[in-house]
C-alpha cells in the first residue's frame, strides 16, 4: 500500500460505522468525491473482502493513479451493507460495493438514489446453509436457530432456501447476528444452524468436521418448489450525484479494477501473486485468518470479469432478471413497498 494511500485510510467498524456517518456535516459529501490538483479523489467503502483485495493490489500497482484517480478508503467491518448503503446516503463515501440484497434494500427506500455501476465479483456459487449433526434436511430447521446477518445476502440466501420447502424465516427461530459472531456462535453450538460469510463458510468446516452442508447453490435447480438458479452479484453501488459530478472518476476507477486488477487475478502468470496479495489484505485484523489455499478456492468459485465482460453481463436480460426476482421475493415477503426503478438504476456506460 502506498504511503499516500494509507495516509488516507479511515475504519468506520461495527456498530460505530452508522452513526459515524450519520453525524458527518454537510460538507463531507463534496470531500467524498472531490478534485485535487492533478486527480479526482474517490471515497471508497470497502470490506475485508477479496474485491477489496483487488483494490489494494491495484493501488500498490499504480494502476489507479494512472487512471488519474486517489482512493479514500472508509473500512466497514464484515456483512455491512446497510451500514454502506446509510454511508453513500450521507454523502459519508461516494462509491462501495455491497451485495445486490442490500443495494435493492436501500433503493427500494427511496430516500437514497443508487446507482448499480458494475460487478465487482458474483459470490453466489460460495453460499450455504450450514447445520449440526442430526438436521439432515431444511423441514427439520422448523423451531431450529438459525444465524444470518439480517438485510444482507446470507438472509436473502436463507429465506430462499426456506421458500423452496414452502416454509418462511418464520417457522424458524430467526438469529440476527453479524458475521463473524454468527460463526462463533455455531461453532459453540449456540445456534442449531447458519447462512456463514463466505470466509467462515470455510472457517467452520475446518474447525466442526461434523458439520452438515445442508444446502447449497447447486440444490436451488433441484425439487422441491421452484428451480429458479440463485443469482446474488456483488455490485459497485454509488448515487446518481456522484454519477453526474464524478464521471470521469468513475469511469477510471473501473478501467483500472477491471482491466488491471482483476486480470492481474486472472493471469496465469501472475494469479499466484494476486490470491497472495488478496490473502494478506482479507486477512488483517481478522481473528480467524484464512489461508492461501481457502482464498484460492474462494477466488475459483467467484466469477471475476474483466470490462468488456462485466459490461456484457450487466446489459445481459438475466441480470436485470436476477434483480428483478429478488425485487418481487421482497415485496411478497412485505420488506419492500413498491418496485424500484431498475431502468434508472442500473448504469451500463461508465464501463
Amino acid at each position: 500500500m502506498t504511503a499516500n494511500f494509507a495516509a488516507r485510510r479511515r475504519f468506520l467498524v461495527r456498530s460505530g460505522a452508522a452513526a459515524m456517518v450519520a453525524a458527518a456535516p454537510p460538507g463531507l459529501h463534496s470531500r467524498a468525491c472531490a478534485q485535487s490538483a492533478d486527480k479526482a479523489v474517490l471515497s471508497i467503502g470497502l470490506l475485508r473482502a477479496p474485491a477489496s483485495g483487488i483494490i489494494d493490489l491495484t493501488e500498490q500497482q499504480g494502476w489507479f493513479k494512472g487512471a488519474g484517480v486517489a482512493l479514500d478508503e472508509v473500512l466497514f467491518a464484515a456483512a455491512a451493507g446497510p451500514k454502506i448503503i446509510q454511508a453513500l446516503g450521507s454523502g459519508g463515501i461516494g462509491l462501495s460495493f455491497v451485495n445486490s440484497t442490500a443495494a435493492l434494500l436501500g433503493l427500494a427506500g427511496g430516500a437514497i438514489p443508487l446507482r448499480f455501476i458494475s460487478i465487482p465479483t458474483d459470490p453466489s456459487r460460495l453460499f450455504a446453509l450450514l447445520a449440526a449433526p442430526g438436521i439432515d434436511s431444511v423441514p427439520m430447521l422448523a423451531g431450529k436457530r438459525v444465524a444470518a446477518t439480517g438485510g444482507t445476502a446470507l438472509h436473502y440466501f436463507l429465506a430462499r432456501v426456506l421458500a423452496k420447502f414452502d416454509m418462511s424465516v418464520k417457522d424458524v427461530e430467526f438469529v440476527n447476528l453479524p458475521a463473524a459472531d454468527g460463526q462463533a456462535a455455531f461453532v459453540a453450538g449456540r445456534v442449531d444452524a447458519i447462512v456463514p460469510s463466505v470466509n467462515g463458510r470455510f472457517y467452520i468446516t475446518s474447525k466442526r468436521d461434523d458439520t452438515r452442508q445442508l444446502f447449497t447453490y447447486d440444490d436451488f435447480t433441484k425439487p422441491p418448489g421452484p428451480t429458479t438458479a440463485f443469482l446474488n452479484y456483488d455490485l459497485f453501488v454509488t448515487t446518481e450525484g456522484v454519477v453526474k459530478s464524478s464521471t470521469p472518476a468513475l469511469k477510471g476507477f473501473l478501467a483500472a479494477y477491471h482491466d488491471k486488477g482483476v486480470r492481474y487475478l486472472l493471469d496465469p502468470r501472475t494469479r499466484p501473486q494476486a490470491i497472495a496479495a488478496i490473502t494478506a489484505y482479507v486477512n488483517k485484523e481478522q481473528k480467524n485468518p484464512t489461508d492461501a489455499a481457502i482464498m484460492s478456492r474462494i477466488i475459483e468459485l467467484s466469477g471475476f470479469y474483466d470490462l468488456a465482460t462485466v459490461k456484457q453481463r450487466m446489459t445481459r436480460e438475466d441480470f436485470r432478471a436476477s434483480l428483478e426476482y429478488q425485487v418481487k421475493f421482497f415485496m411478497d415477503l412485505g420488506q419492500i413497498k413498491a418496485a424500484p426503478d431498475l431502468g434508472k438504476a442500473i448504469v451500463t456506460d461508465l464501463l
